[in-house]
């Protein structure tokens, strides 16, 4: 075999290598998501704040399959749940995982989410468990969940002045409180009209 006939057999094997490399590895090779709008992305995720309009806009319009409609900036839990899925069929109230996930949404709020009018905001949490979509299981009333979950929430920061107690004197929903240096959690009644963060599903 000439030089040039063992040259092109030794391209051909290291292409034929890399090419499966490629394929093996690219599931752990893909780029982060882009958020469309209205979400913005923080961290890994995905979430829509609904006081990201100036502080004097009581609506946030926008256009969903070519129809114009307005999401108030402030509404109370239940319909807090449906204007993130009139949003975007696959976005809910925001769930926290972990402290990282809380102090990443604590900075994007320090500068971008208008917290000198809307400091507070419902999440996802509320105390029991949905035994289905319009009732609670009672046995539970001690603990707080996220929407579905079959499990207590496996991380809280209710602050003590914020800790709820056992008479549900505080209410049933949670929201988060941007305080100027961190996001804690707090209970309240869940018809009072606050602004909301959802997050893509």
């Amino acid at each position: 075999m000439s030089a040039l006939g063992k040259s092109f057999v030794g391209l051909t094997g290291i292409l034929l290598l890399t090419a499966g490399y490629i394929y093996i590895f690219k599931s752990c090779w893909q780029p982060l998501a882009l958020c469309s709008k209205p979400f913005v992305r923080i961290g890994d995720r995905c979430y829509f704040f609904s006081s990201n309009k100036e502080p004097s806009y009581e609506y946030y319009r926008m256009v969903y399959k070519n129809r114009a409609f307005s999401v108030p900036v402030v509404m109370d839990w239940m319909h807090a749940n449906f204007g993130c899925e009139t949003i975007d069929p696959q976005a809910r109230l925001v769930t926290v995982r972990s402290a990282q996930e809380m102090r990443l949404i604590s900075d994007y709020m320090r500068y971008r989410a208008h917290v000198q009018t809307h400091s507070i905001f419902w999440s996802g949490g509320h105390r029991g468990r949905l035994s289905d979509p319009k009732d609670v299981d009672h046995k539970t009333l001690i603990d707080f969940y996220w929407h579905q979950h079959a499990y207590p929430m496996n991380f809280t920061n209710f602050v003590a002045t914020k800790q709820p107690n056992r008479r549900f004197e505080n209410g049933f929903c949670v929201y988060l409180e941007f305080t100027g240096e961190e996001l804690v959690m707090g209970v309240e009644k869940c018809d009072r009209k606050i602004a909301f963060v959802c997050e893509l599903n």
